[in-house]
């Protein structure tokens, strides 16, 4: 009797003419495409901060995770651990940088500033010598570079 099988694996797996490419244990046949996308990825991670527009890392990694990222324009660099600590510290440099194309300090009038830190003392009962700290000047200057600083007198 001639029945009609729709199970028949025959059709199914009929010669097209793939036969050279066909797997054994010695020799597998690996998709080369897939392969190289790999490698690809492993080696080159895309960066997306626009910190890389003012920064580039010098070298490769070196033993501890670090990598040196050094300012295309004034040539300070930074070590540091990108997967740990970011690049917060590249953005806050190239914010500061002097020499950044199109990076410019705001004004500030000395005059106002002055005053307004004079109330700050008064309204808080801060010493006189508030101003003289070391620290506090630290943190001036680091938010301004342009500020002026005067004595307690």
């Amino acid at each position: 009797m001639d029945t009609l099988s729709l199970n028949n694996d025959d059709d199914y797996m009929s010669d097209n003419g793939d036969s050279e490419q066909e797997m054994d244990e010695n020799n597998p046949v690996v998709d080369e495409s897939l392969m190289s996308t790999a490698e690809v990825k492993g080696k080159h991670k895309r960066r997306h901060s626009k910190c890389w527009n003012f920064f580039t890392i010098e070298g490769d990694r070196m033993p501890d995770g670090k990598f040196k990222c050094v300012c295309n324009y004034c040539n300070h660099f930074y070590i540091i651990d990108l997967h740990r600590s970011g690049t917060t510290t590249l953005l806050r440099h190239s914010r500061t940088c002097s020499k950044t194309p199109n990076n410019t300090c705001p004004k500030i009038d000395q005059l106002v500033f002055r005053e307004m830190i004079a109330m700050a003392i008064v309204e808080h009962d801060l010493p006189y010598s508030f101003v003289e700290y070391r620290r506090v000047r630290e943190a001036l200057h680091y938010a301004n570079p342009t500020i002026e600083f005067w004595c307690r007198n």
